[in-house]
């Protein structure tokens, strides 16, 4: 945590919905792995009732906390925090995920010596601890239906999934990429002030998509850092089921992305 009147290094932004269990590894993993640099944590609660609220007050009293009453959003609810952020880099962070690797300080430099990077990802792994793809092309129709047929067992091997999460790609060092998803980027807040925030009309999915093509269109470089770890407990909330509402708000915010991006005037971005 900063001292004094010191700003941080990084302020890390954390996004919780009725997931207090992994909240707590996730904020135990960020205390026993984040060292040696000078940090913030804000904490955004989007109106969860399984007691993670109290849990916060109670165990770490010194994260910032902002507590909606009701779920405001991926978006928005991360532009609360974003906005009350005073780190050199904002690093947002799912809920749902632990920080494997100890060298943060060593992304920090390198975002430091890379001016023109923007946002930075870095590698991941599901709770199996399978190689999670965190690099990606951006999402044309073809990709996303492929990719949620193969949440139910479907053309899991396709070659069009091979080439969405770039898996052709064996990266050993950090790499210029389409997109990180939204689960780690670590963002420059200077390309934030200059790109804006993330588009609160995408409330669930894609978000992370939109924010890395905005930043490619301002000039910024989107890369992929595979020396950095991470476990991704993904939860799934669209997979459950194919036609629950959380899934309709998802392709909602894709058929978003795809106007914006392909017949607007910002489609050169992709």
């Amino acid at each position: 945590m900063p001292q004094g009147n010191n700003l941080p290094d990084l302020s890390i932004v954390i996004l919780s919905w009725n997931c207090k269990e992994l909240l707590l590894n996730c904020l135990n993993s960020v205390h026993g792995k984040i060292r040696g640099i000078e940090s913030e944590i804000i904490l955004v609660d989007n109106g969860s009732n399984d007691g993670t609220v109290q849990m916060i007050e109670g165990l770490f009293p010194n994260i910032c906390l902002i507590k909606n009453n009701v779920n405001k959003g991926v978006a928005r609810a991360r532009n609360q925090a974003i906005r009350k952020s005073n780190g050199r880099y904002v690093l947002l962070l799912d809920a749902d995920t632990e920080i494997l690797s100890e060298n943060m300080k060593e992304l920090i430099h390198y975002m430091d010596r890379n001016q023109d990077v923007g946002i930075l990802g870095c590698s991941m792994f599901n709770g199996d601890d399978e190689f999670y793809p965190a690099a990606r092309t951006f999402p044309k129709p073809i990709d996303v239906i492929v990719r949620r047929l193969s949440h139910h067992g479907l053309f899991t091997n396709s070659d069009v999934l091979i080439k969405h999460h770039l898996s052709n790609q064996n990266a050993e060092f950090p790499m210029d990429v389409d997109y990180v998803i939204g689960a780690f980027q670590l963002v420059r807040k200077e390309s934030i002030d200059r790109v804006g925030l993330l588009d609160e009309k995408m409330f669930y999915g894609f978000e992370d998509a939109d924010y890395c093509a905005r930043m490619k269109k301002q000039g910024y470089k989107i890369q992929y850092h595979p020396s950095f770890s991470i476990r991704h407990y993904v939860q799934g909330i669209t997979r459950k089921n194919i036609l629950n509402r959380m899934f309709f708000t998802h392709i909602k915010s894709y058929l978003r992305f795809i106007i914006k991006f392909y017949f607007q005037p910002y489609k050169n971005a992709i």
